[in-house]
């Protein structure tokens, strides 16, 4: 604020004197006239800033930027010249009839008064205008640094929301359910254990290398996941069931990373699985959306649930896309869409 003060009492002071100069080179104003004049200039220009500083505040609670600025600026412009016109005729008549000051109203009634009467109407709008112009310049300046700083702090929240859903989504839960699986399958069909192996070392190694990607095309997480679900069914065998219907132009659109096991692991999470209630989960895309729907068979108890998956996922993608997550219930089926990006 100290700044823009100083910056504010310069221009006042170059004006004045720039107009000084102009008086005595043009119209041959004497010294003490032409101080008298100076002196006119500095209160009238200090009280039009006053006043173009108090309608700012004001337009800026009624009609900001945001909602139109040629108009606002137009406003601003033709109100602030209106204000400055009335406020000069007033400060030269009281020098005139008040306080007697001849030469004013000698140089008032001068041959030159028509011509000096059009430059400085002429000069009051430029100022005017570009006294509206250097505000608006410095309200833009400090929405451009708001905005760079906003940006900077998103994108610090938006790479630690990233980091936490990568770090924790693999859970000690589902390794050790996938080492129990392998444990049995070594004995009882090493090859299947094998490719087993092959699998979870594919799924760990993507988790890895999307660490460093904030997004990653809707082709590589499918592959991805259908590692995923090859570790799952393992498990659950023909009791769970993930359906893909993705358009071939969708395969290029891009997701952040492990979004479809977050997902998927929050239906297999909350729904009982077995051979009388298989979950049915259904992947499809729908225009620029992914589509990923569960039949509803809730748990009666959710073990180590905190309700903050699809919440981190939502903030995540917050920062991604001006689309938002949707969620909901469709006649016991479980809807998430995710924005494609």
């Amino acid at each position: 604020m100290k700044q823009k003060n100083k910056i504010i009492g310069l221009c006042v002071f170059v004006f004045v004197c720039i107009s000084t100069l102009f008086r005595w080179y043009v119209f041959e104003v004497d010294a003490k006239t032409n101080l008298i004049l100076a002196l006119i200039s500095v209160i009238v220009l200090t009280t039009t800033i006053i006043f173009f500083e108090k309608l700012y505040a004001y337009f800026d609670k009624i009609l900001p930027y945001d909602g139109g600025i040629v108009r606002r600026l137009i406003l601003q412009i033709f109100i602030t010249f209106i204000f400055l016109n009335i406020l000069t005729q007033f400060i030269v008549y009281m020098a005139i009839h008040i306080f007697r000051i001849e030469k004013v109203d000698s140089l008032v009634h001068s041959e030159y008064t028509q011509l000096a009467q059009i430059a400085g109407y002429f000069t009051q709008l430029l100022g005017v205008m570009l006294m509206n112009v250097g505000h608006f310049t410095y309200y833009s300046l400090q929405k451009w640094r708001e905005n760079a700083l906003k940006a900077s702090n998103l994108e610090k929240e938006k790479s630690q929301v990233q980091f936490d859903n990568l770090k924790n989504q693999l859970n000690p839960h589902f390794l050790f359910n996938s080492l129990t699986s392998l444990d049995s399958l070594i004995q009882e069909n090493p090859p299947l254990a094998r490719d087993f192996l092959q699998q979870l070392s594919k799924v760990f190694r993507y988790v890895l290398k999307s660490k460093e990607k904030g997004l990653v095309s809707l082709e590589t997480e499918l592959e991805f996941i259908k590692h995923y679900i090859g570790l799952l069914r393992t498990r659950f065998g023909e009791s769970l069931q993930v359906k893909f219907s993705i358009a071939e132009e969708d395969l290029d659109l891009h997701i952040t990373p492990v979004t479809l096991q977050i997902l998927i692991e929050n239906a297999i999470k909350h729904n009982v699985i077995n051979e009388n209630n298989p979950l049915i989960i259904c992947v499809k895309s729908e225009g620029n959306m992914l589509v990923i729907e569960n039949n509803i068979q809730r748990k009666k108890q959710v073990e180590s649930s905190n309700g903050q998956g699809l919440i981190n996922l939502r903030a995540l993608y917050s920062f991604l896309s001006e689309k938002e997550i949707m969620i909901s219930e469709q006649e016991n089926i479980f809807v998430v869409k995710i924005p494609l990006i």
